[in-house]
């Protein structure tokens, strides 16, 4: 999966109520909440931001051991994203 090629899902919506991040869908019923490992990825989600700025953003982030295998939970979470609709493939 290309980091490069994935962009915010447009008919998302994101509001944030008392620090918690929610994405709702204007096609559905269904409202997703984020924790904030996945709220920071999804904004990162632009078509410009590589695996690498994503994981040096979380390591700036969050206290993270320097063993953790980050990029592979970054995939993790692109991946869910994308099975639930909130990202898509960039046009570009």
């Amino acid at each position: 999966m290309d980091v490069l090629k994935l962009v915010r899902n447009p008919r998302i919506t994101r509001s944030e109520i008392g620090g918690e991040v929610l994405l709702h869908s204007v096609n559905s019923e269904q409202i997703h909440y984020l924790n904030a490992t996945a709220s920071l990825i999804w904004d990162l989600c632009d078509g410009q931001h590589t695996l690498e700025d994503m994981e040096t953003a979380l390591r700036a982030s969050f206290a993270i051991p320097a063993e953790a295998d980050v990029q592979a939970d970054i995939q993790h979470t692109l991946e869910s994203l994308v099975d639930k609709g909130l990202l898509l493939p960039s046009e570009d």
